[in-house]
Order: C-alpha cells, then structure tokens, then sequence
C-alpha cells in the first residue's frame, strides 16, 4: 500500500516537472543493484539509535531489505533486497516491489544526472536532446 502512494505521489509531481532525463536500455536482470542499496538520512538523524532502528524496520517490513552494513558519519545505511533470486531475478517483479526499484535509478536530487552501476543496461540522455 505505502508503495502505492508513493508512486502516485511521484507521478503527480512528474506531471507538473518533468524528469530532465530520459532512460533507456532495460535491465540485464544481474541483480546487482539489489545487493547493495544506499539509503540515506541526515547523519544527525541516523545516529540517534531509535530513529536508526525504524529505518531499518521500516525498509525490512515495507520494502523487504535486510540491513548489511552503515556509514554513521555520511548518513548512509547499506541494504540487500530479499527478494533477489539466486539467477538474478527479482522474486516480486509483479506485485508490490518497492517503487525504488521500477525507478531505478532513484534520484532524491531531481535535477542531478542518474548514474548506474557498471553494465547496467540503463543509461540517461538529457530530454533538451530529444525536444
């Protein structure tokens, strides 16, 4: 459900401001993106255990990652998705992936140029490219 809103959400504010990047390619179904997933929260924030601690509640119980690693001092907090197959595969393709995923690359910098991890399949061109 939380996936849901978000992705409304997202959709609405592409509405009124288009991404300035288009994607394209698709995915090479190599799982790599899924096994090292940065999320980040003001270091300030991340520090204080409690709020620590829901962070990582809140991605295991909505989004499915399990916690493998920190980086307290850049606000950084490293995930691996259990929903990985061991051919690569997402095993909830269809149903309720977090909206992370059908996004991927999330940018939380709207304006900032995605980047993708080595032999993704994906790249960026800028839209002024196709206008």
């Amino acid at each position: 459900m939380i996936s849901w809103i978000d992705y409304g959400y997202r959709a609405l504010v592409r509405l009124v401001l288009p991404f300035p990047y288009r994607r394209e390619g698709q995915c090479r179904k190599c799982g790599q993106c899924c096994k090292e997933i940065l999320i980040g929260m003001e270091p300030r924030m991340l520090k204080i255990s409690l709020l620590r601690n829901f962070a990582v509640w809140w991605n295991k119980y909505f989004n499915n990652l399990h916690l493998i690693g920190s980086f307290l001092d850049e606000g950084l907090m490293v995930f691996a998705c259990d929903y990985l197959q061991a051919d690569g595969r997402c095993g909830n393709y269809n149903w309720t992936r977090p909206v992370f995923c059908a996004e991927y690359p999330r940018l939380f910098n709207y304006f900032e140029k995605p980047t993708v991890l080595k032999n993704c399949g994906f790249k960026f061109r800028p839209r002024t490219e196709y206008n």
